[in-house]
């Protein structure tokens, strides 16, 4: 019989764990719900950035907190550039050369980081990678907690500017209604090359958190796509509050099944859900439905 200390050690990890889920599903429902663009190299902007945090701890044994403070406005500007040297050109083109092009670009970006560092996987340890605090029977790992907590407040101030600031009702306001944003005087151009730069840079930052607990290669991007396509989708595209919701129900759903049925099959479970989802509640929890 599974004890309640397990259990608990369970529920904590997939809350965890669903945080950062959450921030990278947010970085890429924040791009679909303002260009309309499904980005299928977002979970390999979160294998650059983990890989670019790995470099600065393992050759100028920078600390992947401090590295944030470099690894943040870099894929800010790498979001920016992939915006207008890429994306910029198919805005108004049809969602199936938006589905071409994306996927050549986490082709290209795959094979880069497979040329340069081959396929191993690779990690780092740091001074809490293994450390852990004691919470009655449950221990609270405080590399998986810092994750959690960064994510989690990134989500919070993400919202807030959306809200709250001018620039952020902007996006909104593109989001929405892109001739009507533009007949007010907003810079539609401009909104877009914010919105694709803010969700890299939340894939960036959701990157370089989990680096002190996560193996790196080329290759992790899939599993972080798929699992923000499941809960972008869960949670309804375009919504920021779906896509926490989403993405700590994935994180509990994934942990409660490795524990009573089997780590394997998580996966599957959690493109379970995404199917009866879309079979009875196509625009997600949280989104609304489109007449």
């Amino acid at each position: 019989m599974i004890g309640v200390d397990v259990i608990g050690q369970s529920l904590l990890s997939g809350l965890f764990m669903g945080s950062v889920y959450a921030l990278i599903a947010i970085g890429f429902t924040l791009v679909f719900g303002v260009t309309d663009i499904v980005n299928f190299a977002h979970g390999h902007l979160v294998m650059g950035a983990m890989f670019v945090t790995y470099i600065l701890f393992k050759v100028a044994g920078i600390d992947p907190y401090v590295s944030l403070v470099i690894v943040l406005p870099l894929f800010f500007g790498l979001g920016a550039l992939l915006y207008k040297v890429v994306i910029q050109g198919i805005v108004e083109a049809p969602h199936s050369a938006h589905m071409m092009v994306t996927l050549g670009l986490l082709l290209f970006l795959e094979n880069l980081a497979n040329l340069f560092f081959g396929g191993d996987l690779r990690g780092v340890t740091t001074s809490y990678t293994t450390s852990s605090l004691l919470l009655g029977p449950v221990a609270v790992p405080l590399a998986r907690a810092g994750a959690a907590g960064v994510s989690l407040a990134a989500v919070l101030v993400l919202a807030l500017f959306l809200r709250r600031t001018s620039l952020g009702k902007a996006i909104r306001a593109a989001a929405n209604n892109r001739e009507g944003a533009a007949l007010v005087g907003i810079d539609v151009g401009r909104v877009y090359l914010i919105a694709f730069s803010l969700g890299t840079m939340a894939a960036a930052l959701a990157g370089a958190v989990i680096v002190p607990f996560s193996l790196v290669s080329p290759f992790v991007g899939h599993d972080f796509i798929l699992k923000a396509f499941v809960i972008a989708v869960l949670g309804g595209l375009g919504s920021v509050t779906g896509a926490l919701v989403g993405g700590l129900l994935i994180g509990l759903v994934e942990a409660l099944s490795s524990l009573w049925i089997s780590a394997s099959l998580g996966n599957a479970i959690v493109f379970g859900i995404l199917i009866v989802v879309l079979l009875y509640r196509p625009w997600g929890i949280l989104g609304q439905a489109r007449v």
